[in-house]
């Protein structure tokens, strides 16, 4: 028999088992025109794939999205990205002018929250926290998603439209593996309740709507009910992340009080007997999880008690007492459980001095602690965040801010290696403003960072960078590019008087995603600056400024 014909029945042959064991998996184009050389490659590729999801999966790895095997798109490549005249990547057009994006907020005054993803069938979701232009106690949640890459947008979803004087915080966006989203939010526990922006935690009530087939669900809870009258039983910190099997996973700690009444006080007589009073010593070291179905959150269960510290010897009126946590964040592997870091906000030996302590939680333990120094409020704001790299490895992306120099920090986990500084502040006066980190689909992180150089008020840029592991980031892409947006005019009126009218772009928080190419996708608030004055006689008389915040997208 013909060679040929022999290597031409054993590609059939491959492909017929592959047909039987892969039934079910998403198809892949045929290659034209009979093309065995191609034939060959993809199913090399997709037995490839296959090898790889038997492979047990190394420490963390599933803390990641799904693998994908699109090639990640190297930010420095993509055609929104030049040099400037230093040699350094910014994002510019051809005349080095700064690129805005798509506008996505809805009225352009306070905006937080953003938050990205990318479901399966392509289409990306945002999701965002503004404040209604005709109401300015008025926070809603909003959504809009785009089925061609990022050109266009649906309109403007207000989410939270039926829970009027509510106020409503922190969001997150998710798309599980049925192509269904979420969109998750904190809101209020009644009339003049707060609900944070921030990561931090915050005595609310945490909700969701679900969108499939182009319906959105009612509003639900997610958390268990609290109200004005039941405070100590609100949620109070919370993460949402998709885990390793593609299911939408909520994480959420409270007091423990209600669901372990044996950690209270008993209370003695002339108490009515049984009665039980909270102890001072139990912070919120409770932890509770609920996967949500479709319309549907399930029973919330727990995932993590913080270690109970029984009162000393004779001393039974001191109580229990157990650690309490704050600004969770992490992911959920394959089998449904958590991995976290958490900010520890007691700690039974004592705070150290002018110290934070972060955690990470997993497999319903307290693990490996990380001690970071004083950071103010960037605590609750720019939060320490796990990330896992394309080799399973686990990070800690964190602000630090002592020493000379300001800097986001890598931090591996479970090593004595010294962490990677992603990017320092500049100069005397150079400052870090504040940071996010993401992870994306098989290994991929990214972090945006805000900066500001100069000291000037009225300056500053957000900076984008990403990595696969081993403490190595690629370049930092200056992302607002002031220096190539920023705009000056001086016009002399009389003699004696002139007018200066000046732009800039204050940098703001971001979140990342990756879609099915490998492509980044940056969701950014950009602060739009304006200040123009007019002088006479080298005095100013006359004068004003202006930030108009709004919410970008880009895709690089």
């Amino acid at each position: 028999m013909n060679p040929r014909n022999i290597g031409s029945l054993c590609v059939w042959a491959i492909a017929g088992v592959m047909a039987v064991v892969v039934s079910g998996a998403r198809a892949q184009p045929a290659p034209a025109g009979g093309d065995k050389e191609a034939e060959i490659a993809q199913l090399k590729r997709r037995l490839a794939e296959l090898e790889g999801a038997k492979a047990p999966a190394a420490p963390g790895q599933a803390a990641a999205q799904a693998p994908s095997s699109a090639p990640l798109v190297l930010l420095e490549q993509s055609p929104l990205v030049v040099k400037d005249a230093a040699g350094a990547p910014v994002v510019a057009d051809a005349a080095g002018k700064g690129i805005d994006g798509v506008k996505l907020s809805q009225h352009d005054m306070r905006i937080g929250s953003p938050s990205i993803a990318v479901a399966p069938d392509g289409s990306i979701h945002v999701a965002f926290v503004e404040q209604h232009r005709t109401s300015p106690f008025a926070n809603f949640v909003y959504h809009r998603s785009s089925a061609d890459g990022g050109k266009t947008w649906t309109e403007a979803k207000n989410l939270s439209e039926d829970m009027p004087n509510i106020d409503v915080g922190l969001c997150k966006v998710l798309a599980d593996s049925h192509n269904r989203v979420y969109v998750i939010w904190r809101a209020g526990l009644g009339l003049n309740f707060v609900a944070n922006i921030d990561p931090t935690g915050d005595r609310t009530n945490i909700w969701f709507r679900e969108l499939e087939g182009g319906k959105w669900s009612k509003a639900k809870l997610v958390s268990e009910e609290a109200t004005n009258m039941s405070q100590p039983d609100a949620a109070f910190s919370y993460f949402a992340a998709v885990d390793g099997a593609g299911n939408a996973q909520v994480l959420w700690n409270v007091l423990p009080d209600k669901w372990h009444p044996e950690l209270m006080t008993l209370n003695p007589p002339p108490s009515p007997p049984g009665s039980r009073t909270h102890c001072n010593g139990i912070q919120m070291g409770l932890v509770f999880q609920s996967t949500l179905d479709g319309a549907t959150a399930g029973k919330p269960r727990e995932a993590f008690l913080a270690a109970i510290t029984p009162a000393p010897a004779g001393q039974a009126w001191v109580g229990p007492s157990c650690d309490g946590l704050n600004t969770l964040n992490g992911y959920v592997d394959t089998a449904g459980a958590p991995h976290f870091i958490a900010a520890v906000s007691m700690r039974k030996d004592g705070l150290g001095a002018h110290a934070s302590h972060f955690e990470l939680i997993e497999n319903g333990k307290a693990g490996q602690m990380i001690d970071l120094p004083n950071a103010s409020f960037h605590e609750w704001r720019d939060i320490p965040t796990l990330l896992v790299d394309a080799k399973g490895k686990r990070h800690m992306i964190a602000l630090y801010l002592a020493g000379e120099h300001p800097s986001v920090r890598d931090y591996p986990l479970g090593s004595d290696e010294e962490p990677t500084v992603i990017r320092a502040a500049v100069g005397l006066n150079g400052q870090i403003i504040g940071f996010q980190a993401y992870q994306g689909p098989g290994g991929r992180m990214a972090a945006v960072i805000q900066t500001n150089d100069t000291g000037d008020p009225h300056g500053g840029d957000t900076y984008l960078t990403t990595s696969t592991g081993d403490g190595k980031w690629g370049p930092l892409v200056n992302v607002t590019n002031n220096a190539g947006r920023k705009t000056s005019l001086n016009k002399q009126t009389s003699v004696e008087s002139r007018v200066m009218f000046d732009t800039s772009c204050l940098p703001g928080p971001g979140a990342v995603a990756f879609d099915k190419d490998g492509h980044l996708l940056l969701l950014l608030v950009k602060q739009e600056y304006k200040i123009v004055h007019s002088v006479a006689l080298g005095v100013v008389i006359a004068g004003g400024d202006t930030i108009t915040p709004t919410l970008r997208f880009l895709r690089f």
